[in-house]
């Protein structure tokens, strides 16, 4: 019985745990967008800093990234979405009901954190696409 009786009291814990789950407050989730877009920033003027004159081309157009170099600009803004993406998914019992539906169509999630289309313009020349 004793075996029983500690099975029930975890249930009742555990309970007790989610009740206690606090929705995210919108001061927290305008925090979390800040975060985010300040990490975006410092990646991009991280790796900003690393360009050489071998990752230009000239085009019609004039100076431009190489195809290589506008991937990598891509990936960094991919990985910024993926990383936001993954934490409300592993904290989506604070979500409201509505942000649990966002997680379940990954373009609508990426669309409500203010990317028209899921693009991204880099004002750098071209846009990202985000998935």
């Amino acid at each position: 019985m004793s075996c029983n009786s500690n099975l029930f009291a975890h249930d009742e814990a555990v309970v007790q745990q989610v009740a206690s789950i606090q929705p995210y407050t919108r001061a927290e989730i305008q925090t979390a967008l800040q975060s985010m877009q300040q990490h975006m920033n410092q990646k991009i003027e991280a790796w900003g800093k690393t360009l050489t004159q071998n990752d230009f081309e000239r085009t019609w157009r004039g100076r431009e990234l190489t195809k290589a170099k506008r991937q990598e600009v891509c990936g960094i803004y991919q990985s910024v979405v993926n990383d936001m993406y993954n934490a409300a998914y592993i904290n989506r019992g604070r979500l409201s009901i509505a942000g649990q539906k966002l997680l379940q169509d990954r373009n609508a999630f990426i669309q409500s954190l203010g990317f028209k289309d899921n693009r991204i313009d880099t004002q750098m020349g071209f846009y990202c696409r985000l998935r």
